[in-house]
């Protein structure tokens, strides 16, 4: 157990640990590769639909997790918005969400207004969005509302090295700003693909979550972010290995209620316990899993004010969908449980259904067994059609 480790984080209950670790580099690029293969797949979601339109199934609707079903919060109609892949609630501004696109866009943020609509659109000098996957709004220690943005993709294993933007929030119009400090990051065992941040503000803690079959959390060492207690923080580092976790294609994360991160996938929403001391070295189990309503590309995911659950996709015209904490979730959480029925935007009743992902069971390991099933079918169709092109090509 590593002693630098178990130092960047408090001590809390003790969690399980499997032992697992990471997968040595050949293996994590083909499982970047099969991850691909599996992007390329059409995934049955909502189109443009007008605020307030409920969606059916999914967490917290029929046959999901009980009680208000989700609903669309708002539909991201600016053009420029292709590859909405972060996702973060204005720490100042009611109603206003930060997103940005994915990778071989400008580096660009914008803010949106409760009607989806385009608010700002801010470039960030200095940078480039290399492979832009996550981002996360919070205070900093002297209480300025921050926007840190994760250059944190990498598909094909082969970065030396990832970054993190942090930028003060900017005004509502559009502009180029400076960032306030670029984070230079390394993985200690080689690299990695990765779109979550989860930024713990009050405990002063940052993590990057890596994206495979099977995840591990790092920390930015304290002596990056937030820095030393005396004198100036370093301008990189090498990430701390925290624990691994036990889920499938991990897009997304925040930090919930009593430090617990929650985690998305394609299809499903998981709370973990906090990341303590006692962890390290060892394995983050879920404490509940619900399945998600289907969309395009499922990648954002941030939390209201008042707990409820905001999901995101990429492509065009892409909803926002709102949810409130589901109950298995909520359970997890300190009491009371954020279920308040309050949105981040007016949203007004009725409209079109939307379908909901693929029922799987709630509890650990579901999206595990759901992903290798499909996984297994690819593998089962690519054969099947080798096959038949080596029987097409016979004299």
């Amino acid at each position: 157990m590593r002693n630098s480790a178990k130092a960047a984080v408090a001590a809390r209950p003790r969690c399980r640990r499997p032992g697992a670790g990471r997968l040595p580099g050949v293996r994590r690029r083909r499982a970047a590769a099969v991850a691909g293969l599996l992007l390329a797949l059409p995934v049955a979601g909502p189109s443009a639909v007008p605020a307030g339109a409920a969606v059916a199934g999914g967490a917290g609707g029929a046959g999901g997790a009980g009680g208000a079903g989700p609903v669309v919060d708002r539909t991201v109609r600016d053009p420029r918005i292709t590859e909405g892949s972060g996702l973060a609630v204005s720490p100042t501004r009611p109603g206003v969400l930060w997103t940005h696109n994915d990778s071989g866009n400008p580096p660009v943020v914008y803010a949106l207004r409760p009607d989806g609509s385009v608010a700002a659109a801010v470039r960030i000098r200095g940078t480039d969005d290399e492979d832009w996957e996550a981002m996360a709004a919070y205070r900093d220690v002297d209480g300025r509302a921050m926007l840190a943005v994760a250059d944190i993709g990498d598909n094909r294993a082969a970065r030396r090295s990832v970054q993190i933007v942090l930028v003060a929030e900017p005004a509502l119009h559009d502009a180029t700003v400076s960032p306030a400090r670029l984070l230079r990051l390394r993985y200690p065992d080689g690299p990695a693909d990765a779109e979550t941040l989860l930024v713990d503000a009050s405990a002063r803690r940052m993590y990057v979550v890596t994206k495979g079959f099977g995840s591990t959390v790092y920390q930015v060492p304290e002596q990056v972010w937030p820095g030393p207690p005396a004198g100036a923080p370093a301008a990189e580092g090498t990430l701390v290995q925290i624990a691994t976790v036990p889920l499938i294609l991990v897009t997304d994360g925040v930090i919930g209620p009593g430090h617990h991160p929650l985690l998305r996938t394609y299809g499903e929403l998981a709370v973990l316990p906090p990341i303590t001391a006692d962890v390290v070295g060892g394995s983050l189990q879920p404490l509940a899993q619900v399945r998600l309503p289907a969309q395009r590309q499922g990648e954002g995911l941030a939390l209201t004010p008042q707990g409820q659950v905001l999901l995101s996709s990429e492509g065009v015209g892409q909803p926002v969908l709102r949810l409130p904490m589901p109950p298995e979730l909520a359970a997890q959480l300190p009491s009371p449980s954020p279920r308040s029925p309050a949105s981040s935007s007016p949203a007004p009743a009725g409209g079109r259904t939307a379908a909901a992902s693929p029922d799987a069971p709630a509890g650990r390991g579901s999206g595990a067994v759901r992903w290798v099933v499909v996984v297994l079918g690819l593998v089962g169709a690519l054969a099947v059609a080798t096959f038949a092109l080596v029987l097409a090509r016979r004299p």
